[in-house]
């Protein structure tokens, strides 16, 4: 009959001795979760601000192919002026409203910036092609 609690204290010793090492006191747990939320947050940001770099070249590029639009109106007959002068004022117009909806992302979530960046790069594509589709209507 002592075998048995000689066992018992034999295997408990033994189970004890198999459980990490690593129980760490609940404030250090909250600080590395902290640390883990905290760089998540950063590479967030960075992600945001590389694609705000990213379009905000595309719009730029946008603008400019807008002047070149009224420059070429500059020079048509006055239906095509009429015509070109309008669809660079739309233009101007959906370009301001992207600009304005990118200034949004540095107080949103990451789901929230995610979100305005696809609306933007939408927005800017559709654009995009409406003034490649001017310039090949004046080649026409």
């Amino acid at each position: 009959m002592t075998t048995k609690p000689l066992l018992l204290v034999a295997i408990a010793g033994l189970l004890l001795s198999c459980q990490p090492e690593s129980n760490k006191p609940a404030e250090t747990r909250t600080e590395t979760v902290q640390e883990a939320a905290d760089r998540a947050a950063r590479a967030v940001k960075e992600e945001a601000a590389e694609a705000k770099v990213v379009l905000v070249k595309r719009l730029d590029q946008l603008d400019a192919e807008i002047e070149k639009l009224e420059a070429r109106a500059k020079k048509a007959t006055a239906k095509t002026r009429a015509k070109l002068n309008a669809e660079a004022k739309e233009l101007r117009a959906e370009a301001s409203r992207l600009r304005s909806r990118m200034s949004t992302w540095d107080d949103k979530v990451a789901s929230g910036w995610r979100t305005a960046k696809n609306e933007v790069e939408e927005g800017l594509q559709k654009s995009e092609d409406a003034v490649k589709k001017l310039f090949a209507d004046l080649k026409d």
